[in-house]
């Protein structure tokens, strides 16, 4: 393999969000202010650890990770991936292209990482000619140095798009399921949502896959998936600025769906942020256009987020967020906004406290003054905490920054969250993890944190069932599956 160009990724946007009718709404009237976070306790938030992972290089790092609660960390950042035995207190960076073979997938520059605590196994996707799957307990990731994985290599034949190209992927971890996502390019061009059995892959053996028509959510292009998302996953697009398409699909069910939800106006235009040395980092926002950069699912609420620009109201770039009631018809029980009249927020991502169901955010502000940087919070507490100590701009950051639950223990039972996050130092990526939440005692006891898998009859034997067709090999190494089942139903 040759040698990786860090800053060569070029994201093309297939949909750009139309300017909708007029519809007023009523802006959040509170700012949101920074303050540098420190490690200890302020009022009402823990920080645990605030990391650098002392690896990385160019000005794209796109940080995803989690964490098992037990001290083993797994984390990517575009072309390079790290791993921490010890809680966070010391990285080792692994090279992607040295542990999977040079094959049909290959390997180019997004990854997403997840843990899934009912399997006790760290979930890798890698993008490349297609996606490569790759799963891992914590204690294989410790005793083999990060290299001993269990993949599957889904190209494009696999989903019937012959040719087509995969972008910007994303994961989701539900009751039973995972849950996959990424763009199509090609003759049916959108965004494919697919789902596998957790216990499949926890087996190694042979996966059955269900999965979506791209051209359906072509509105949801670059959008990422709903986290936390339990018994039902949710994916969302922008029809206009001021209507969304939401969907779900439920793990009982082989149909998805959609319905069109009226949100008010936001702007799509006016991305503009400034640091000291005149750079605009939100210049791939203003490319590319904006997405569902975030959402969670906290109770009966389905929250979504995305970067804004500035209008008459609001000064800067912004993050508006919506809530939709999940139990009345995805009703619009609140839209607020993330913003600061002296400064931008951008890359949002969600994730929902397990004791409180509150939602956190990891997500980066900057401009007027100010270099970009990394901040966590709570919605609702109007104050996020900047991690990372940035010195220089850039006019290429993103794509995205991430925020998982972190496993449930005896001493800190689901109060906290693992970011990842980064600011530029020295030129240079520093990209951080951070381990932050409620107080233990916010928490009321919790005897189950986490479902356990059930069987899934229509996938175990990788049998078709009603709404599904039979589709092409999958292999595991050298082991395929006899059949694949590919979904398409609707209504």
């Amino acid at each position: 393999p040759q040698r990786p160009k860090f800053d060569s990724e070029v994201n093309r946007s297939e949909w750009t969000v139309p300017k909708g009718p007029f519809v007023p709404g009523k802006p959040t009237p509170t700012s949101t202010g920074t303050e540098k976070a420190p490690i200890g306790d302020p009022p009402a938030i823990n920080f645990v650890s605030n990391d650098s992972l002392g690896v990385g290089g160019g000005s794209i790092a796109e940080p995803s990770g989690s964490a098992n609660g037990g001290g083993i960390i797994f984390v990517s950042a575009n072309w390079l991936a790290a791993y921490s035995t010890n809680g966070g207190n010391s990285f080792t960076q692994l090279n992607p292209t040295t542990i999977f073979p040079n094959d049909a997938v290959g390997f180019c520059c997004d990854q997403i990482v997840q843990y899934a605590p009912s399997i006790d196994r760290f979930i890798w996707l890698l993008q490349g000619n297609g996606v490569r799957l790759a799963v891992a307990s914590p204690a294989q990731v410790k005793n083999s140095g990060g290299t001993a994985w269990t993949y599957w290599n889904l190209t494009p034949d696999v989903f019937g798009q012959q040719g087509a190209g995969f972008d910007y992927p994303d994961l989701s971890v539900g009751n039973n399921f995972l849950y996959m996502s990424w763009n199509v390019s090609g003759k049916n061009t959108g965004h494919l949502v697919a789902r596998v059995p957790l216990a499949q892959l926890q087996a190694g053996g042979n996966i059955g896959i269900g999965f979506t028509n791209p051209p359906d959510s072509i509105m949801a292009w670059f959008s990422h998936l709903v986290q936390n998302s339990k018994d039902e996953i949710f994916w969302a697009g922008h029809n206009n600025t001021s209507n969304m398409r939401v969907f779900s699909l439920a793990e009982n069910s082989n149909s998805y769906f959609w319905r069109d939800v009226g949100i008010s106006s936001w702007t799509n235009g006016g991305f503009t942020s400034t640091t000291p040395d005149n750079q605009n980092w939100l210049t791939e926002v203003s490319a590319v256009g904006t997405w569902i950069a975030g959402g969670a699912r906290a109770g009966k609420h389905v929250w979504f987020a995305w970067t804004a620009g500035k209008d008459d109201h609001f000064k800067q770039p912004h993050v508006n967020m919506v809530a939709l009631d999940r139990s009345n018809n995805f009703h619009v029980d609140q839209q607020v906004q993330i913003w600061n009249n002296d400064y931008a927020f951008a890359y949002p991502a969600l994730a929902t406290n397990a004791c409180t169901e509150e939602v956190g955010l990891s997500l980066e502000y900057g401009g007027n003054g100010h270099f970009e940087n990394h901040v966590v919070g709570f919605w609702g507490d109007f104050l996020v905490y900047i991690t990372t100590g940035s010195d220089t701009g850039t006019t290429r950051f993103g794509d995205y920054v991430t925020l998982r639950q972190e496993p449930a223990t005896k001493t800190d039972p689901g109060n906290l969250f693992d970011a990842y996050g980064y600011g530029i130092t020295g030129g240079k990526t520093d990209i951080h993890y951070v381990l932050f939440g409620r107080p233990a005692s916010a928490c009321n006891p919790v005897s189950h944190p986490h479902p356990t898998p059930t069987p899934t009859p229509e996938f175990d034997r990788c049998v078709c069932e009603d709404g599904f067709q039979a589709g092409p090999t999958v292999k595991q190494g050298s082991v395929a599956c006899e059949h694949i089942c590919r979904g398409h139903e609707h209504h």
